[in-house]
């Protein structure tokens, strides 16, 4: 066994966005239509900054997209190359003057960023005794000043004077009034992407915001100054030695990151799980000899010669995790550890001999995980990412990468993710068992013949819960708190059930290991307090049973999830979710955590919230 001394990860705090265009168009058009892609990332304000007749001119404003596009209305601008920013309020308040851009003293450089400047205080004193005068109070002004005060008609080496100066995280974009055309970008801890197409290059902190002006993608690494001009992208490091640029093709389309017909991203995603999970079957099974084969990708290690697994996640993927650890098991018969990467990190964790890293993100840039990734990595552990953005830096910084196949998931609260996770996770399961010869060819290809029958399952939940979730929102929506229950594989979708509620609805939701409800949480039983129990007919179900009525005793609003068919749940219940009997068991799950998705989307309408973008919460947490 190996142990590493406490270790201290920068801090992040990028759920803002960046976007930066040159091109034929009217910048102000283009930026607006990816600040409006970025929303999903959390923000309070916004702003731009295009270059025109040989000065910058600003627009901001606090508040929602829809307060810029109207400034945007009245005070139009006619350049075509510019910057634009969504800002999450980190330090100081959510107001026009914190907005982004910032500029420097004499108006002719503007700069968007994205991190924390973790010594701003001390560069805004010194910078303050030159007689600089700072309108904001932002961590971020201090960039401009500096960048200011080393340019001498050098743009690249006014921004590469300056890099060394700056503790913590960062990804900025800078203009220069003096330099119509051009842009320079540097990242360090946080992410920035450049986007080429036919007649434009573009910056964006994310695909979507790229589209569908750039059909090219290139991702920067940390230490990384690319310089944009019409037509050219130069990447150097922040040292100057040049870096070859490698773009590779962007695979979505601009219609995969619009609403289509729903009436929001997350009723969409929900909607896409089925044709997410048949994706993702597709790609690990293969059918020869009349017989199903599970698909082994190559991850970069020996599967066989694992003992030992660590999950790292956050949040809904933590979920997930616990569910994966079931599974590993149950098939593998290995011991697995699931961690939550905010603790992972700050503690003194133990690598173990034959151990295994796995990292579970949707966006591959979570900064707890990536941050613990690395930590796992120090302490001699090979890791494996499972993530949706395959181009993401978890996933360049795996031995190898599992991806979910899940397409752009807009909405803030994950679902079509994370049932791809669970399958995901059931399938390296699988993998690692057969590694370890312990799968059978008939156990798996029965196994995989029952996994084929999952789609559609999903699909007939989904239609055949949504009577009964919405009379149930309908009535409950103006509850303050409520209590999922579950036992076995249906603790993680209590957990991820009340998650949704809180999210999305922001009512009071915790999820209990059921038989532990009796031990201190059954008092919160009230005859007003709905108590969601999740009780398909699988091992635990007597047991299930038995919580259902305690809780009945108590007069608590019960609400049941189990098998359309089990009339002595529907008797017990005031409500009952009816959900499909999965014929891969161990996904059931799956099945039973579609009607808390559509629950707490309804009751989260109902009580006037907005689904894809729930107050204080981001999509990509790159946040500390």
């Amino acid at each position: 066994m190996t142990s590493l001394a406490f270790t201290v990860f920068p801090k992040f705090s990028d759920m803002c966005g960046i976007a930066g265009y040159i091109g034929p168009h009217h910048a102000e058009d283009v930026l607006l239509v990816a600040l409006e892609r970025l929303k999903y990332r959390g923000y309070d304000s916004a702003g731009m900054a295009i270059l025109h007749t040989g000065a910058i001119e600003l627009r901001r404003a606090a508040g929602t997209l829809d307060h810029l596009a109207s400034r945007l209305v009245a005070e139009p601008t006619a350049g075509n190359v510019g910057i634009a920013h969504t800002r999450w309020a980190t330090h100081g308040a959510p107001t026009e003057l914190n907005s982004h851009p910032h500029l420097s003293s004499d108006l002719r450089i503007a700069v968007v960023h994205n991190g924390i400047i973790e010594n701003h205080d001390a560069l805004r004193k010194e910078l303050q005794a030159t007689g600089v005068v700072f309108r904001s109070q932002t961590d971020t002004e201090v960039i401009p000043h500096l960048i200011a005060q080393a340019y001498q008609g050098d743009p690249v080496a006014a921004v590469r004077a300056v890099l060394p100066r700056l503790t913590g995280s960062f990804a900025f974009a800078v203009v220069f009034a003096d330099f119509p055309q051009r842009i320079l970008a540097v990242r360090q801890g946080s992410p920035l992407l450049v986007g080429r197409g036919p007649d434009a290059v573009m910056l964006a902190s994310d695909i979507p915001a790229l589209l569908p002006h750039a059909n090219q993608v290139l991702h920067l690494d940390d230490g990384q100054l690319v310089d944009l001009t019409p037509g050219s992208v130069v990447i150097t490091t922040f040292a100057g030695a040049a870096v070859a640029t490698t773009f590779a093709a962007i695979e979505i389309s601009a219609e995969a990151v619009t609403k289509g017909t729903f009436d929001s991203f997350m009723a969409k995603e929900i909607a896409e799980q089925p044709a997410v999970l048949e994706r993702l079957l597709e790609s690990r099974i293969n059918t020869f000899a009349g017989h199903d084969h599970l698909v082994m990708p190559d991850l970069g290690i020996d599967l066989a010669a694992v003992r030992h697994v660590s999950f790292i996640a956050c949040g809904t993927s933590w979920h997930a995790a616990l569910l994966a650890k079931r599974f590993i098991e149950h098939l593998a018969g290995i011991p697995v550890e699931v961690e939550v990467a905010s603790e992972y990190r700050y503690r003194k964790p133990v690598a173990i001999t034959g151990g295994l890293a796995v990292a579970i993100s949707q966006s591959g840039e979570t900064a707890d995980t990536l941050a613990s990734l690395r930590l796992a990595k120090q302490l001699g552990l090979p890791a494996i990412a499972l993530v949706n953005v395959v181009t993401s830096t978890i996933a360049r910084e795996s031995n190898g990468v599992m991806p979910l196949f899940a397409g752009p998931e807009i909405g803030v609260a994950s679902t079509k993710a994370y049932t791809a996770q669970v399958l995901a996770l059931y399938l390296f399961a699988l993998q690692l068992a057969k590694a370890k010869g312990l799968l059978p060819p008939a156990i798996e290809a029965a196994t995989l013949a029952s996994l084929r029958l999952l789609p559609d399952q999903v699909r007939a939940t989904l239609a055949g819960c949504e009577t009964a979730v919405a009379e149930a929102a309908e009535l409950f929506a103006p509850a303050e708190a409520s209590v999922f229950l579950g036992r076995l594989g249906e603790h993680p979708t209590a957990l991820e059930g009340a998650l949704k509620l809180k999210e999305i609805a922001y009512i009071h939701a915790n999820g209990y290991p059921a038989g532990e409800f009796k031990h201190g949480p059954i008092a919160l039983v009230t005859a007003t307090l709905p108590v969601v129990c999740l009780c398909p007919q699988d091992e635990a179900y007597e047991k299930m049973l038995s919580n259902l009525q305690e809780v009945r005793a108590r007069h608590g609003r019960l609400i049941g999830v189990g098998h359309a068919d089990d009339h002595h749940l529907r008797d017990l219940c005031d409500h009952v979710f009816p959900v499909e009997r999965a014929h891969a068991l161990a996904l059931q799950p799956v099945l039973c955590i579609l009607p808390l998705q559509r629950y707490a989307y309804h009751v989260a309408k109902r009580r006037g919230c907005n689904v894809d973008q729930p107050r204080n919460l981001a999509k990509s947490v790159t946040v500390e």
